[in-house]
């Protein structure tokens, strides 16, 4: 089974073939090829023709490949899944995600596909967006309705429409929807990516929503642009300093059960197993 970071997530815009062709040589670790919002409904077959043929014939670098479909409650939807799954993405994004019912629906839909197909049952992961106020309140149920679930993506800009708020800069409004998401998925042991900046030229407000984000407990941040994805990864990356802190947690409490010791105290602060779940955690992703 693959292991990814998901540190970012780029949206490459399937009605673009020089994007989609470009996106194999940008730095993101997810690639959410669309097919939803920001294609029109003209180019909604183009597009699906285009990311089949990148599908088909792009070396993408290992970097995971993710389709955004159209609503599964139409017909564009269910074509999406009928002529992508066999291709084999890596994943498939359902948008404005609601009720668990919707994520088991894609799962029989995408099962059935991967059974014409002659694919193993479950090798197509799904990532759920929550771009509303029932999908903020259901995103535990969601995030836990199928083991194919990977990820839960926040829309910010439909759930303050949704809500018929206006965030500001600190995002103060929209607290409430990223904790909420943070701990669904955390739950569920899936990963929580939080929504672009939309001021995609604005790099503070970008390390600011991403520092936030990760304070918060996000594995990752979403990008419109290609232009966002360094300071993206850089502040979701582990950090040297994180790698020698963690390593040194381990060695101390090693040491502290060699002396038949649950807890110890390092740099003058007690420390026990918590302390050890969270540095084992860095050093995974290190690995990742």
């Amino acid at each position: 089974m693959k292991t990814y970071l998901r540190r970012s997530a780029l949206y490459v815009p399937g009605d673009s073939k020089r994007m989609l062709e470009r996106s194999a040589t940008i730095q993101s670790d997810m690639l959410l090829l669309n097919l939803e919002d920001g294609v029109a409904f003209s180019e909604k077959d183009n597009a699906r023709r285009n990311v089949a043929e990148a599908l088909r014939i792009i070396d993408f670098g290992g970097r995971e490949t993710v389709v955004r479909v159209n609503s599964l409650n139409d017909d564009i939807g269910l074509r999406d899944i009928a002529d992508i799954v066999p291709l084999r993405p890596d994943g498939i994004c359902l948008p404005k995600v609601e009720t668990p019912s919707e994520i088991r629906a894609a799962e029989a839909a995408i099962r059935t596909a991967e059974h014409a197909n002659g694919l193993p049952e479950g090798c197509i992961k799904l990532h759920a967006m929550i771009e509303s106020a029932a999908g903020v309140l259901h995103s535990a149920d969601i995030a836990a309705a199928s083991p194919r679930m990977a990820s839960l993506i926040f829309g910010s800009a439909d759930y303050a429409g949704d809500l018929r708020c206006m965030p500001g800069e600190d995002r103060i409004e929209l607290l409430l929807a990223l904790q909420w998401i943070v701990t669904s998925a955390r739950a569920a042991g899936i990963d929580p990516i939080d929504a672009p900046c939309f001021d995609y030229r604005n790099r503070d407000l970008l390390s600011r929503e991403a520092m936030q984000a990760r304070r918060i407990g996000f594995t990752g941040k979403s990008a419109l642009h290609p232009d966002q994805l360094t300071a993206i990864n850089e502040i979701f990356d582990v950090t040297l300093e994180e790698v020698a802190w963690a390593e040194k947690i381990i060695a101390e409490l090693d040491n502290a059960e060699n002396r038949g010791k649950a807890l110890s105290t390092m740099d003058g602060k007690l420390i026990d197993n918590p302390h050890r779940t969270i540095a084992e955690r860095i050093l995974s992703r290190r690995r990742c």
